[in-house]
């Protein structure tokens, strides 16, 4: 996994490429917890996979930075990779988290 950084004044965009499975999870991890900007955006447009265990984290991710008035915002899921996603109930959560950031 390849991870590059881009900012704003109030943004950090991380574009992510390559495989998001259990032997970079935490890369990607601390990447997301460093960034004090206030949105946080993951830019997934050349990944390839991700396993149980990165979506796992990015809602987790999402958790702790909507408890702190901050957001993740995850962008441009390649086709394969929503369906994956959509099918073990991700987007769900994600609103879940906007209507109620203590969920």
């Amino acid at each position: 996994m390849e991870i590059r950084v881009r900012q704003t004044e109030k943004m950090a965009i991380l574009e992510v490429s390559g495989e998001l499975d259990y032997s970079n999870v935490e890369q990607l991890q601390r990447e997301i917890q460093r960034r004090p900007e206030e949105v946080v955006e993951i830019d997934l447009r050349e990944l390839k996979f991700i396993d149980s265990s990165g979506a796992g984290m990015l809602l987790n991710q999402a958790r702790h930075l909507y408890r702190q008035g901050r957001s993740l915002r995850i962008v441009c899921i390649p086709d394969h990779i929503r369906e994956d996603l959509e099918l073990i109930g991700f987007f769900r959560v994600l609103e879940i988290l906007k209507a109620d950031p203590d969920a």
